[in-house]
């Protein structure tokens, strides 16, 4: 899916606007969600610039929890391109033609899916642990030189161990992440960082667990019953706590918006530099 804007260089300042409201986009059963807050004048407090999130089906359930936190810290517009199922050599091409937008950040988060037809091998077979983790060393590094070439900064997001996909190369994929990163940080340190939202819904050595301690803004509301809210779903992968849900969650999802607003964070955190 791409989305295409007019949107100047990221290095002039945003015309002011007025009004705070989010837009939220559907389009072919994905969210998009573009922001774009303002004040009077600039706030080096809170940049501008443009946003892209890209990912799989962690991203899109994280995706609100992502924006209204990027809202919450920034006056950059948030656009969230994730796919179900996907990983990054599904997504290479729009990467290419988004690169022309310019944008300040992007966040570039796969954990591990290998059903699609880029990530089999010339077998055709799925590949699993270490050969699919090489797979999306490949096409993460192109992702990330195709950015940071230009000037964007790139975040990388490992993903929490999942059990229940079949992939299982969640801790090699990290790992390959983590390489990339210190590649560019001998080149340009910082262009190229790791979000680790992972630990944000994983227990102690970022181990899986399925209930964590409730954070001291989670209550009854957000599902926090015995001093613990479920961060992760039954199906083993997903964040939404509810049997059979993902896409939609019915409920309140503590995982979703913990992984999303780590995820903020570090884009945040990388328009400062």
């Amino acid at each position: 899916m791409l989305v295409a804007m007019t949107w100047g260089s990221r290095r002039r300042k945003p015309a002011p606007r007025s009004g705070g409201a989010v837009p939220l986009l559907a389009i072919g059963g994905l969210v998009v969600a573009a922001l774009a807050f303002s004040a009077v004048r600039p706030d080096p407090d809170r940049p501008g610039g443009m946003v892209i999130l890209y990912g799989d089906s962690l991203s899109l359930e994280a995706s609100t929890y992502f924006t209204e936190e990027m809202g919450r810290l920034s006056s950059a517009l948030v656009i969230t391109k994730p796919v179900p199922g996907n990983a990054p050599c599904d997504a290479l091409d729009a990467m290419r033609a988004d690169a022309a937008l310019q944008p300040s950040v992007v966040v570039i988060q796969y954990v591990g899916n290998n059903g699609t037809d880029c990530t089999r091998s010339g077998d055709g077979e799925r590949q699993t642990g270490q050969a699919l983790a090489d797979r999306y060393a490949v096409d993460v590094r192109t992702a990330a030189d195709t950015f940071a070439a230009d000037g964007t900064r790139v975040v990388l997001v490992g993903g929490p161990v999942a059990p229940g996909l079949p992939g299982g190369a969640e801790d090699e994929i990290s790992a390959a992440y983590h390489q990339i990163v210190a590649e560019w940080d001998s080149r340009a340190y910082g262009m190229v960082r790791y979000a680790d939202a992972a630990e944000a819904v994983t227990g102690p050595g970022h181990q899986y667990a399925e209930r964590l301690p409730c954070a001291d803004d989670e209550g009854p509301g957000q599902g926090c019953e015995g001093g613990e809210v479920r961060v992760r779903s039954p199906d083993q992968a997903h964040f939404c706590p509810a049997e059979g849900a993902y896409l939609v969650c019915p409920v309140p999802s503590p995982g979703a918006r913990r992984f999303g607003h780590e995820m903020a964070r570090v884009a945040r955190e990388a328009m400062d530099d």
